[in-house]
């Protein structure tokens, strides 16, 4: 069975280090469902052929990089400028009452 690591893993396997996160191996059937079951591991189809990639469509239209577009612009941000902060009235003081007995 094949199975990719899905989380990084301390120490050795069989005398040497386990695959980093993100790496294929093959490994028995019983061990590839047990890193399964743990979720430390996902299993493999068997051909690398399987993999989907994106592929942008024919008609897909190139865009120019502007401050319109760019990350910059807060995506669904008002264009105005924001108003200055209110401001809050301070808290009117009462007058500290005499302690008793003194």
């Amino acid at each position: 069975m094949r199975v990719r690591m899905k989380m990084e893993v301390s120490g050795a396997r069989n005398g040497t280090a386990w695959p980093k996160r993100g790496e294929t191996f093959d490994v028995s059937d019983s061990e590839g469902a047990d890193l399964c079951a743990s979720g430390l591991a996902e299993p493999v189809a068997d051909s690398e052929g399987d993999v989907e990639k994106a592929v942008p469509a024919e008609d897909a239209e190139e865009r120019v990089l502007t401050t319109e577009n760019s990350a910059a612009v807060t995506p669904g941000a008002s264009e105005e400028k924001p108003s200055a902060p209110a401001k809050k009235a301070a808290a009117k003081r009462a007058p500290a009452k005499p302690a008793e007995g003194k």
